[in-house]
C-alpha cells in the first residue's frame, strides 16, 4: 500500500489568471504578432492562416425561466419549460443558438435523456407524484414517477414513437425501461430497441425494492433486491439470471437511518448497509453470489475507482482490490473519485474550489500536481477535462483551466463571469454553465 498528500497548490503549475496577472502583457504580443503577419500579406509574403487565439468565449444564451431543464449533446441543447399545465421543449443548434424546432406537450415532462448515436430525445411523460408516509412521525415525502415515454427526433422534433415506462439507463442501441406500481413501487423492467422500441426481454419484479445496473456508464449487469435481502443478479443484454441468494439486509427506515445500498463493477456486487451511521459492506461475486470479503464500521459506502473500490475511511479514501480486500493505496484528504478516462481517476475534498489530485487508476500514483477547482462533467472519451475556479485577480471571476489526463499539465485558458452553480456541463469544443440570470454557451478553443 502506498500513501499519498495531496500537498499544497503549485501556483506554477496552474499559470498565471488570464486577466490582471503583473508582468508583460501576453495578449499585446498576440496582438501585435497577427499585426505583423496581415502586414506580410498585403506585401506579397503571404504564409499559412493565422490561427485563432485560443481561450473561452461565450457566444448565446438563454435565461434560466427558460431553461428549467437542459439536456446538453455534441450538437445541440435541448431545453424545456412549463407554464400552465403545458412544456414546451426548444432546440437549440448549439454553435450558433438557431432555433431548430419546438414542440409541446401537455403537462409536466421528466428529464430528457439523449440517444445520439440513435439521434433521438426520450421524454418521460404523465407524471405522478405519489404521498407516501414516513415511518416514525406520519408525515408524508413524495415520490414521482412517469407512466410513459415519448421518443422524439433531434433533427426535427417529430415523434417517432411511444411506450409505456420510464427510461433507466440509455446508451448505445438499446434502453432499460422501468414501471411502477400506484405506490411508486418497481413492477416491470424492459429492454428495448432503440429503433422500434420493441422489447429484447421484460421481467416483472413484485417485491423488489432495491434495484441498480453495474457497472452505471457501461452496464452488464442488472442487480435486484427485496426487504428480505433477496438478490437477483441478471445480465444486462440478455435478462437472463446470473446468479440469486438471500443477504444480510437491514430493515428500511430513512427517519432513523436504517438503508441499503448497492454498488459494483460488474464482476462483484458490493451491498452497503447503515444503521444509524453504523456502515457495514459486504462484496460478492456477481456470477455465483458467494461472499468475497466484508468490511465492518466503514465511513460511508464504497463505489467503484478504476478496477478498484474505494472507501472513505475518515481520513482519506482507501482503494481495495475487489476480489480480496487487500489494500492497493490510500489518499489522505480525499473525499470523493471521479473516473474521468478508463487509467485516470480525480481524487478531491468534495468542495467547490476544493482540492483535486489526477492519480493513476491502478496504482494511485500522481499525475503532476494538485489543483483547486469543481470539476465539469466530461465524455471519459477526452484526453483533458476543464476545472473551474474562483480568481483572486481579478475578483468575482471564475477561471477555466484544462487539465491534460495524460501528463497533468494545466493551463488556464480564460475566465468567465461568477457562477450561479457548478460544475458545468461540457462537450468538445464547449461549456454550458449558469451565470447569473443566465444559461450561457461558452466556446472551448
Amino acid at each position: 500500500m502506498s500513501t499519498i498528500e495531496l500537498g499544497e497548490i503549485s501556483s506554477a503549475r496552474d499559470g498565471p489568471e488570464p486577466a490582471g496577472s503583473p508582468g508583460f502583457d501576453r495578449r499585446l504580443v498576440r496582438k501585435v504578432s497577427f499585426g505583423l503577419v496581415a502586414v506580410l500579406a498585403v506585401a506579397g509574403l503571404a504564409g499559412s492562416e493565422v490561427p485563432e487565439p485560443r481561450g473561452v468565449r461565450p457566444v448565446w444564451s438563454v435565461s434560466i425561466e427558460q431553461a428549467q431543464g437542459t439536456t446538453l449533446t455534441r450538437d445541440g441543447l435541448f431545453v424545456h419549460s412549463s407554464y400552465g399545465g403545458s412544456t414546451t421543449v426548444t432546440a437549440y443548434d448549439l454553435s450558433t443558438g438557431a432555433v431548430r424546432w419546438r414542440r409541446g406537450f401537455d403537462g409536466t415532462i421528466g428529464y430528457l435523456q439523449a440517444a445520439e448515436s440513435a439521434g433521438m430525445l426520450l421524454v418521460p411523460t404523465e407524471g405522478h407524484v405519489v404521498q407516501l408516509p414516513s415511518v416514525n412521525d406520519g408525515s408524508a415525502f413524495q415520490a414521482e414517477f412517469h407512466r410513459q415515454t415519448i421518443a422524439i427526433s433531434t433533427a426535427t422534433g417529430a415523434e417517432l414513437w411511444r411506450t409505456a415506462g420510464e427510461p433507466y439507463t440509455v446508451g448505445g442501441e438499446t434502453a432499460l425501461l422501468t414501471e411502477y406500481t400506484d405506490r411508486a413501487d418497481l413492477a416491470r423492467m424492459r429492454l428495448i430497441r432503440l429503433r422500434d422500441h420493441s422489447t429484447v426481454w421484460s421481467h416483472d419484479t413484485p417485491g423488489v425494492s432495491n434495484h441498480t445496473v453495474i457497472p452505471y456508464e457501461r452496464p452488464d449487469k442488472i442487480v435486484t433486491a427485496t426487504d428480505a435481502g433477496q438478490i437477483r443478479v441478471y445480465a444486462y443484454g440478455t435478462g437472463m439470471l446470473v446468479s440469486s441468494a438471500r443477504v444480510p439486509w437491514v430493515k428500511g427506515s430513512p427517519d432513523e437511518g436504517y438503508f441499503n445500498d448497492l454498488s459494483g463493477n460488474g464482476e462483484v456486487l458490493v451491498v452497503n448497509r447503515s444503521r444509524r451511521e453504523v456502515f457495514e459492506m459486504s462484496v460478492y461475486r456477481t456470477d455465483t453470489m458467494t461472499e468475497l470479503w466484508r468490511s465492518r464500521d466503514t465511513n460511508g459506502y464504497a463505489f467503484p475507482c478504476g478496477s478498484a473500490l474505494c472507501l472513505n475511511d475518515g481520513g482519506g479514501l482507501v482503494a481495495h482490490d475487489p476480489m480480496t480486500g487487500a489494500r492497493r493505496w490510500r489518499l489522505d484528504g480525499a473525499v470523493n473519485a471521479f473516473q474521468v478516462s478508463p487509467d485516470r481517476l480525480v481524487l478531491g475534498e468534495g468542495l467547490d474550489d476544493g482540492r483535486n489530485l489526477l492519480v493513476d487508476a491502478e496504482s494511485g500514483r500522481p499525475v503532476g500536481g494538485p489543483v483547486n477547482g469543481t470539476l465539469a462533467w466530461n465524455d471519459p472519451r477526452e484526453r483533458s477535462v476543464l476545472l473551474l475556479r474562483s480568481t483572486v485577480s481579478p475578483p468575482d471571476r471564475t477561471a477555466v483551466v484544462r487539465w491534460d489526463l495524460g501528463t497533468g499539465e494545466q493551463t488556464t485558458i480564460g475566465t468567465l463571469g461568477a457562477m450561479a452553480g457548478r460544475p458545468c456541463s461540457t462537450v468538445p469544443g464547449y461549456l454550458a454553465c449558469t451565470i447569473g440570470d443566465r444559461y450561457e454557451i461558452i466556446a472551448v478553443m
